[in-house]
């Protein structure tokens, strides 16, 4: 409803756009070539991933620059360490995600399963560092969409370095 507001069209439009845009993309993809094999996750990745997947949220706050801004599709832009750490105390919440490196169109990002055991991701995050810190976070838990279609290849297992960023 929010974007048929926006766009003052009705929310039947909106819906048929996007419809017609997923029929598009699943055409391109169709024509796509092979998805490209997966290359070993970046240190910093493996890392966060690990440290995600251990619980450790004091760790993965301390890799957050001063100015990290994160995006959620449904919540207001959150920025500033402070803000951004409180992110790690709602996914405490969260029993049994498990975070996986992986690429999608080139692009290094992180899969989160609903469960270690799931065969595809229920969505995708990416991180942007800058001097060893995090930046940016991008989550999609909120637009599922973004990989409903998407053929995402997961990184062969690989063990963290000690925070190394690219």
């Amino acid at each position: 409803m929010e974007i048929a507001a926006l766009l003052d069209l009705t929310v039947d439009a909106v819906k048929g756009h996007l419809a017609r845009g997923r029929a598009r993309l699943r055409e391109i993809n169709a024509q796509a070539g092979p998805v490209a094999d997966a290359r070993p996750a970046s240190a910093a990745v493996a890392r966060y991933v690990a440290l995600f997947n251990q619980r450790d949220w004091d760790s993965l706050r301390a890799l957050l620059a001063d100015d990290v801004k994160l995006i959620q599709s449904t919540y207001p832009l959150r920025v500033g360490r402070a803000d951004v750490g409180m992110f790690f105390t709602i996914y405490d919440k969260f029993e049994g995600l498990w975070f996986a490196p992986a690429w999608l169109e080139g692009r290094e990002v992180i899969a989160v399963l609903a469960d270690r055991a799931d065969p595809k991701p229920s969505y995708i995050m990416w991180l942007e560092w800058r001097d060893g810190r995090i930046s940016f976070i991008r989550d999609t838990r909120y637009a599922r969409y973004v990989v409903a279609d998407a053929e995402l290849a997961l990184a062969p297992d690989v063990k963290p370095a000690d925070g190394a960023a690219h």
